[in-house]
């Protein structure tokens, strides 16, 4: 697992810059002890790969997911919103487990698990950038938004993931839904 200080010193804030969290509001949730150092110490990026989006206290970032949508009902109450996903559905950490994950609005409001801890999600966002450069290597500029990356690549990123957080490439998990994008 990664600390705070590594994620830190590991990403580049030149091209995703970072969002830090009030320590009193954050101290204010019933997160686990390393959910909430990892927020006030190195916080969120602003934006990330695959298409993710942060947002700081100024914009909602860390308040609760029903205050930005009053439609969702009780059981959604957990949910402390931090950004959205390029799709826009909010990306949340559930109080109840410190998990990150995202509200499929269109399924439903089914929650998808993005990873099961804040610093499993660094260490695989800094993974996903070191895949992407060698998609970008082996095929060009564009592959990556073009979903082209060969075979042994994908298998490299899957094997890289699953070491960091094997329950985020369960079926219907955020990064098992990325990975399987480059298979068809």
């Amino acid at each position: 697992m990664i600390l705070p200080q590594d994620f830190l010193d590991s990403w580049n804030r030149d091209i995703y810059g970072l969002i830090n969290y009030d320590e009193k509001i954050i101290n204010s949730f019933c997160l686990s002890p390393g959910t909430k150092d990892f927020l006030i110490r190195a916080g969120f990026p602003e934006s990330a790969p695959p298409f993710l989006t942060f947002e700081s206290a100024d914009n909602g970032g860390g308040d609760r997911l029903v205050k930005k949508n009053d439609q969702l009902g009780t059981m959604y109450e957990k949910f402390l919103y931090f950004g959205f996903t390029g799709s826009g559905y909010p990306i949340c950490i559930d109080e109840s487990n410190s998990k990150l994950v995202y509200i499929d609005y269109d399924h439903d409001n089914k929650i998808v698990l993005i990873n099961t801890t804040i610093a499993n999600f660094a260490e695989t966002l800094l993974v996903y950038l070191e895949f992407i450069k060698k998609v970008k290597v082996a095929n060009g500029r564009r592959a990556y938004l073009e979903k082209n990356a060969p075979h042994d690549l994908v298998e490299w990123i899957y094997s890289a993931l699953q070491k960091i957080d094997a329950i985020s490439l369960s079926k219907g998990a955020f990064w098992k839904e990325e990975i399987d994008s480059f298979n068809e």
